[in-house]
């Protein structure tokens, strides 16, 4: 008599979950908010030069469709100014270019329980956009120009589930910072802009490896 109790109880949660794709523990309540997080790359150009940005991603996904998070990423590349023509300084000036921001994401993803699917997002945040600059004579920085930039990036972006915690985003954006407001004094005396937007108003490709309590058990092809 137990034995048989045990076998349709069995059979009747393998009915239950029979189209589920979703771990639900033998219940027909899955949790509605999940929680992941990953590291990014991110690939830009910046001053006509390629600038490749390192950071991490985190947050919510309510529904696993919701998204609520936030980022933080850091140029990594090096980017050099050259003949800069600072008013108190030697002619043939060098400068770094460095550029640091975090901010929040939005966002939502179509058909998440896909193997491949898609999905919108958008992100906002703030940051600081440094230009170092060398003194020729003993080749250390001796003057800072820095501009606190706030970075607005729409995307579109594609995910595949690789496992039930584990799914790699590709995301294609286009980045539009802020008004930028530094100047500087060139041998002339005229002020000259350190930065300009158009450097900076560009698309931006990304790739994360995010990793979290997504749940998924089976998967089909959109």
């Amino acid at each position: 008599m137990a034995c048989a109790i045990i076998w349709l109880s069995t059979i009747e949660l393998s009915a239950q979950n029979k189209d589920k794709r979703y771990h639900n523990f033998g219940t027909e309540r899955s949790w509605k908010s999940q929680v992941y997080a990953g590291l990014l790359a991110a690939f830009s150009n910046v001053e006509g030069v390629l600038a490749v940005d390192f950071g991490a991603t985190g947050g919510i996904l309510y529904k696993k469709k919701l998204i609520a998070g936030l980022y933080g990423q850091k140029m990594v590349t090096s980017h050099i100014r050259t003949n800069l023509s600072i008013s108190d300084y030697p002619a043939g000036t060098e400068g770094e270019i460095e550029m640091i921001h975090v901010g929040g994401i939005a966002g939502y993803i179509f058909k998440p329980e896909a193997v491949m699917h898609w999905g919108v997002s958008g992100s906002a945040g703030v940051g600081k956009l440094e230009l170092l600059v060398r003194d020729p004579l003993t080749n250390e920085t001796g003057k800072t120009y820095s501009d606190r930039i706030y970075i607005v990036v729409p995307r579109i972006f594609a995910e595949v589930n690789m496992t039930q915690w584990f799914k790699i985003n590709i995301t294609c954006g286009y980045r539009f910072p802020g008004k930028v407001n530094s100047y500087y004094t060139n041998q002339s005396g005229e002020e000259v802009p350190v930065f300009n937007n158009s450097d900076y108003t560009k698309p931006e490709f990304s790739v994360s490896l995010l990793f979290g309590t997504y749940g998924f058990r089976t998967a089909t092809f959109f």
